[in-house]
């Protein structure tokens, strides 16, 4: 992005040391840093459980998601459907563009907890955006 003030490109500043506000529906870990570094390489091709947290690759940046659907290892269909808590919506993607949610804790990776009961959680967030 081009700086109209001149010459250059447009820089902005952030403090790494932020910390995310608690999200919705507390799913997620408390005191989680804004910033952190890029999660770990995860395999190719990976087959996540219904209630799974997932990080989902939607609209240029990653959001925080649940798996509704699953698919059977038989299945030549790679996509899910993802609940996106923050956006109060509903995706179908592709398993290329999910990975394992994890947040970054005193400089560890620790794995978001799944919600086997995601229908609760879905009707927690309808029933807050309904307010």
């Amino acid at each position: 992005m081009d700086n109209v003030e001149g010459p250059g490109k447009l820089e902005e500043w952030v403090s790494a040391s932020r910390l995310a506000n608690p999200d919705k529906l507390s799913l997620r870990h408390l005191g989680r840093p804004m910033i952190r570094p890029c999660p770990p390489e995860e395999p190719s091709r990976q087959y996540f459980e219904v209630g799974g947290a997932v990080e989902a690759w939607w609209n240029n940046c990653w959001w925080e998601s649940f798996v509704l659907t699953g698919v059977s290892l038989s299945s030549n269909n790679d996509t899910y459907c993802v609940f996106l808590p923050g956006e109060c919506r509903f995706e179908n993607l592709h398993c290329k563009d999910l990975r394992v949610a994890k947040d970054w804790i005193d400089n560890t990776w620790v794995a978001v907890k799944p919600q086997p009961d995601i229908l609760s959680v879905v009707r927690s967030c309808l029933e807050q955006r309904e307010k």
